[in-house]
């Protein structure tokens, strides 16, 4: 998802007030948390984006939710993005502050498609891979999708290695159903 700029502003000044606190990995987790909280909890998200719901009522929501579970930073950020009326972008904000926390840390988003649960075997060996494809750390996102028959489907920025059985059988029937062939003649 592409954030606006605003909000990787907010995100970005988050992040370099966090750094300078030495609280990065406390707000990254109280981020993370509120994502969670937020994918799990319909009616919150709703709240926040409602318009005809006052910014002191969602702060108030906000507060009774979080109260217990995050450092005063996050929670005074919170206060600051919803006095400003940017509670409709709180979730974009907490997507750009995690995308901004990988880029300081040079990790790369990976994708891990594959027809099954890897073992951890084969899990290991294809993040190496990863790791080797993006000449770096990666954050794997994983996914089982059983149309792809068998194998994974490895994407690291643009690059993507496709190793599965349902684009193999694929190649395979273009090269059947190609009409190429010529014949080799007997010149006698």
């Amino acid at each position: 998802m592409a954030s606006s700029k605003a909000a990787e502003r907010y995100a970005k000044s988050l992040y370099q007030l966090s750094t300078e606190k030495g609280l990065v990995e406390v707000v990254l987790n109280d981020i993370l948390l509120f994502k969670k909280i937020l994918l799990e909890n319909r009616n919150l998200a709703q709240v926040l984006l409602s318009p005809i719901i006052h910014g002191s009522k969602k702060q108030a929501i906000l507060d009774a939710v979080f109260a217990q579970n995050l450092n005063e930073l996050t929670k005074a950020f919170f206060r600051l993005i919803v006095s400003k009326g940017r509670e409709k972008q709180l979730a974009e904000i907490a997507s750009a502050f995690i995308s901004e926390d990988k880029k300081q840390k040079g990790i790369k988003d990976c994708s891990l498609v594959s027809a099954s649960v890897l073992t951890p075997e084969l899990r290991a060996t294809l993040l190496a891979k990863a790791e080797g494809m993006a000449q770096g750390k990666v954050s794997v996102q994983e996914k089982i999708d059983p149309s792809i028959i068998g194998g994974y489907i490895l994407t690291v920025n643009d690059l993507q290695f496709d190793e599965s059985v349902k684009t193999k059988l694929t190649k395979l029937k273009d090269q059947l159903i190609d009409n190429s062939y010529i014949p080799k003649i007997d010149l006698i």
